[in-house]
């Protein structure tokens, strides 16, 4: 061997036990990493970002759990960005949409904190034909974590409202075209249907809808029999507006329509919860995660396809305005008249 090659080698020797003599503790809470989870839905009226702490501690987990700065961030601490791009020349579309701090979904009961629990939200359309970078800054640090996918899907909730026509009969409906990675046969998927309503008031007018999951049979065979079946039974559809929209004064509404749609995955979600899956195949646990630039977590899409956007009939819009179940909401009926609840 060389004095050179000697030289070099004592070198890399000396440095790698400098390096071991550090102050560094991988276990500190301080060292923590951001974890990130966000998954878009174009046909969704808001999107949310997750962000968090993780971190490995040598002491109980649970000891921190209760505590709320080991779990999150300070909402000031962090700004959140999705950032649209076009698919051609990678050119940004436009400013990057700020996501700014919400309270809409309240943590469930259990051990880790509740205080300082929040999520990032804006209402912007998420448009599937660009792609869209989600970036998170943490300016003490003056470090970027970003991660980016292309939406699934080619409707967005404006299309929902605005450009869809809904038809009254299955086979005059022509479903979504969509370029998807497997089976979409409806009974392969999660079924859900949703009541789409435009709310006005002195001050607003904006496009809502509710929705539930359910089974439904009838997709198996979808013939032109599909909507004259009793999917809702015992005025269920009312007694779901009833129990889902609250009475308002001074607000009207017109409803747009029900979709019956399917809720499918990208590719991202399907790897990250088949390694999430405890009765998977893995030999070992692989961690799924594609956010770079030092965070860890799943930025991902899925998609609600509607199968059969469904207009109401006269009788159906009549019952909506007009029915003991929903009189008191003011819908307009099929005349487009309102009846202010009586």
């Amino acid at each position: 061997m060389s004095p050179n090659r000697l030289s070099f080698l004592a070198l890399v020797g000396v440095l790698a036990l400098a390096s071991c003599e550090s102050d560094f503790d991988p276990t500190a809470p301080a060292g923590s990493t951001p974890y990130v989870v966000c998954v878009l839905n174009p046909k969704d009226s808001a999107q949310y970002v997750r962000v968090q702490r993780s971190y490995i501690c040598r002491e109980n987990a649970y000891i921190y759990s209760s505590v709320s700065d080991s779990l999150y961030y300070k909402p000031e601490d962090i700004n959140v960005f999705l950032a649209r791009f076009d698919t051609l020349d990678g050119a940004m579309m436009e400013d990057p949409i700020q996501l700014y701090p919400s309270n809409d979904w309240p943590k469930d009961s259990g051990d880790f904190s509740s205080e300082g629990h929040y999520l990032f939200k804006t209402t912007e359309p998420i448009f599937a034909d660009f792609d869209y970078e989600l970036s998170i800054y943490f300016p003490s640090e003056d470090k970027r974590i970003t991660s980016r996918i292309q939406p699934l899907g080619s409707w967005n909730i404006q299309h929902a409202f605005y450009t869809e026509e809904r038809k009254t009969r299955y086979s005059w409906y022509h479903v979504e075209d969509i370029d998807y990675f497997t089976d979409l046969t409806p009974n392969h998927h999660q079924q859900l249907t949703r009541f789409l309503f435009i709310e006005m008031s002195q001050y607003d007018t904006v496009k809502k809808y509710v929705e539930y999951y359910y089974n439904y049979d009838s997709f198996g065979t979808l013939d032109d029999n599909f909507e004259e079946q009793a999917f809702f039974g015992d005025d269920f559809l009312l007694r779901f507006i009833q129990r889902e929209i609250p009475e308002l004064p001074n607000v009207r509404r017109i409803a747009k329509g029900v979709d019956f749609m399917i809720q499918i995955p990208d590719s991202n979600l399907v790897v990250a919860r088949s390694v999430d899956d405890p009765n998977s195949k893995f030999m070992y646990k692989p961690d799924f995660n594609n956010i770079k630039n030092g965070g860890v977590g799943l930025f991902a899409s899925q998609y609600k396809l509607t199968v059969f956007g469904k207009a109401l009939r006269r009788d159906e819009l009549d019952s909506i305005s007009m029915g003991k179940y929903t009189k008191h909401l003011n819908f307009a009926d099929s005349r487009g008249n309102f009846h202010e609840g009586k």
